[in-house]
């Protein structure tokens, strides 16, 4: 109830509004009768005040002040002064008070009692609260059997704007949803925002928006709420007031509303949870623990829907640092949207991906990854992403082989962020694990001592092979004199003892120089 309702009761009729059009529109929620001046004790906000002059008539002009100072900061509603036989009028000092602080006053005759008043303000008080909770119950029945019938989203809006009769907006990105009722808005911006207050019949939060459209036509409001769940942290509920005013009738209707959507976006986070579940445990069946018979791995892939098509491929990615679940998630579904047909397997230190392709041309090749994903973010957490061969479903069971191994590989010898088995080229007779040990003992000693000690030369050596072993192009990808390089070079020669224009006494050298360049020292940043 706002004072001007207040002053249109029979009651109040044959009162007095001494402070004109101030505070009008302030809302009322209770009443109480002053009876001492530490009104921050035992006042709130919206409340209405109830006295005689008699509290005021020894005070000074301070400590009156200091009291409307505190009503000012409270929110209180208004004042309302009853008149007895010793007072029959307000002091003007009281009145300018209430106009320079702009609380309402309202002068009562001595003839009406202090039980009249209260009763007359918590009448329709008590009658907007009685109507409020009927509405909450006769909205949370209709919702409920919407809940009931497991309806879907598009249905709940639809009863949301049946009951409001407001325009609203429902989006949920990571489920696709997003559905409006009544008149579209989407030529307005927001020019405004602020959260509004929670009340006693509210527990949600609310941003109020104030809209202006493209065109410079009327500005509208709207109520956005966000919900928050497991599944996903964006859901955004509007309604708009294009026309009407959303009362606390209608934020009883919202409030259940919000209820049904958390609940139905609960229910989809518990299925999408169980899916995830059964599919991550088919495609740990198929990749890491393949099926010899064959009827079985098709039961499997028929499970999976991954038994349309020839043709399989696998993308593995792992990280050698520990990465943030929202990187790990982007890589996931840009590579899952690749192909149509595909399922994942998560392991706590990779992600796989299987592809089922009609296709020998649907293969997925690493020129295609290197523009899907920002270097940044791959370099920050040193992903390596990984292309199998494509194999046929006899083959299955070494698209897993292909994808780890190579991720091992090139964790130990980095050759680069995205990576097909086909870039390592003879090396992938040494990506098993046993192998890759082997290969490392094939680095002479001499080779792998100047690479931890002397690491300046042997970046000279590596050079000198990257420049086909030509002095002068040496130096200039060095930035040196052509003298120092051969000094350098000299050096190098005695310390390996070798004949660097012995070209089959290179061999060895000049592989061994790769893989120690790829390979990652203890002193690396």
């Amino acid at each position: 109830m706002k004072i001007k309702e207040l002053m249109s009761l029979e009651l109040f009729k044959t009162c007095k509004l001494l402070t004109e059009n101030i505070g009008l529109d302030n809302d009322i929620d209770s009443a109480m009768v002053l009876e001492a001046l530490d009104i921050e004790n035992w006042s709130k906000k919206n409340q209405l005040i109830l006295t005689s002059y008699y509290a005021f008539k020894d005070l000074t002009n301070a400590e009156i002040t200091i009291f409307f100072q505190k009503m000012k900061k409270l929110g209180v509603s208004g004042l309302v002064v009853k008149t007895d036989r010793f007072i029959s009028t307000i002091p003007t000092r009281l009145i300018n008070l209430c106009f320079e602080y702009r609380i309402p006053l309202i002068k009562i005759e001595q003839d009406i009692s202090y039980e009249k008043i209260i009763l007359t303000i918590y009448e329709p008080l008590l009658n907007h609260q009685g109507h409020l909770l009927r509405t909450y119950y006769d909205v949370r029945q209709r919702f409920t059997k919407v809940e009931r019938n497991l309806h879907s989203f598009n249905q709940i809006m639809e009863t949301l704007y049946q009951l409001t009769e407001f325009p609203c907006t429902l989006k949920i990105p990571a489920l696709s949803v997003d559905i409006h009722y009544g008149t579209s808005f989407e030529n307005y911006i927001v020019s405004e925002k602020a959260y509004i207050e929670t009340t006693e019949f509210t527990k949600h939060h609310y941003e109020r928006l104030r809209l202006l459209p493209f065109d410079g036509g009327r500005e509208i409001t709207a109520l956005k709420a966000e919900i928050k769940t497991n599944f996903t942290s964006e859901c955004t509920l509007i309604v708009y007031q294009e026309k009407g005013t959303i009362d606390e009738s209608h934020m009883m209707i919202l409030e259940n509303a919000i209820d049904i959507l958390y609940e139905r976006l609960q229910m989809e986070y518990l299925l999408k949870k169980d899916r995830y579940t059964r599919l991550n445990n088919l495609a740990d069946a198929i990749l890491q623990n393949t099926p010899t018979s064959l009827d079985e791995l098709n039961s499997l892939l028929d499970d999976a829907n991954m038994n349309r098509y020839k043709y399989y491929q696998g993308i593995a990615f792992s990280s050698n640092s520990e990465p943030d679940k929202q990187s790990k998630q982007e890589i996931l579904t840009k590579l899952s949207a690749l192909r149509k047909h595909e399922i994942f397997f998560e392991h706590y230190n990779y992600t796989i991906i299987l592809y089922n392709l009609e296709t020998p041309q649907q293969e997925i090749k690493k020129e295609q990854l290197l523009t899907l994903f920002d270097p940044t973010m791959i370099a920050e957490y040193e992903w390596t992403i990984s292309l199998s061969l494509l194999k046929e479903k006899k083959e299955l069971k070494e698209i897993l082989l292909e994808c780890l191994d190579t991720i091992r590989f090139n964790q130990l010898f980095r050759i680069d962020s995205i990576v097909s088995i086909n870039d390592l080229g003879i090396f992938r007779y040494f990506m098993q694990e046993n192998q890759i040990q082997q290969l490392e003992k094939l680095i002479p000693d001499k080779l792998y001592d100047l690479w931890e000690n002397h690491y300046d030369l042997f970046l000279t050596l590596y050079s000198f092979f990257q420049s086909g072993r030509n002095y002068k192009k040496t130096a200039e990808l060095l930035f040196m004199h052509s003298k120092s390089i051969r000094y350098r070079l000299n050096k190098i020669e005695h310390l390996l003892n070798i004949d660097l224009t012995n070209p089959i006494q290179l061999v060895n050298y000049e592989i061994g120089t790769y893989l120690l360049k790829t390979k990652r020292r203890d002193n690396d940043d």
